[in-house]
């Protein structure tokens, strides 16, 4: 198969670190999934050290050899996908319409065999008790084991064991760009 572009997404918002506010164009191809910064946009990645992302020009490369599992879930921007890699890293893009879920799927399915598709499914309960996951850096929250949200665990600074079945994260926030 050649390396064309099999599909390509405008808007779609670079997420895999928190607060990071760069849009651009998602492309789905033979080679793999990329991402590039709008124009004027990379900007906003200034200072990021994200694994795939070439700096200065805002370009994020993910080759088909290193997808182990992609998955769609509704996000606070519409729907985004969670790219998981085989050397342990999460890739959030978002910005996606819900009627983008099937061509994605498709596409997925047809070019990348064996790179499983999933939906995931979130927790709206609000609910303030549940299980946690750890997946390469970060603590997923469950409840009825739906996933509530995730935390990268590099904005950890603290945690406590209040009792046997209570523990509380203290979190600080991103150090700012500059």
């Amino acid at each position: 198969m050649s390396n064309e572009r099999l599909l390509r997404f405008s808007d779609i918002y670079l997420a895999t670190e928190p607060y990071v506010k760069a849009v651009g164009q998602m492309r789905i191809g033979s080679s793999g999934i990329g991402w590039k910064a709008a124009e004027g946009e990379a900007e906003n990645l200034k200072g990021l050290t994200i694994p795939g992302l070439t700096l200065p020009m805002g370009m994020l490369a993910l080759q088909r050899e290193d997808l182990r599992r992609i998955q769609w879930q509704r996000v606070a921007r519409g729907y985004g996908l969670r790219i998981h890699t085989k050397s342990g890293i999460v890739h959030k893009l978002d910005g996606f319409r819900e009627d983008d879920q099937e061509s994605i799927r498709d596409t997925v399915r047809k070019i990348f065999h064996g790179v499983p598709f999933e939906v995931r499914e979130i927790s709206m309960k609000g609910w303030n008790w549940g299980k946690t996951d750890f997946e390469g850096s970060n603590m997923t929250f469950r409840v009825d084991n739906r996933p509530m949200f995730d935390l990268p665990m590099a904005y950890v600074s603290n945690t406590n064991l209040a009792n046997k079945n209570e523990v509380s994260v203290e979190m600080q926030p991103p150090k700012a760009k500059g």
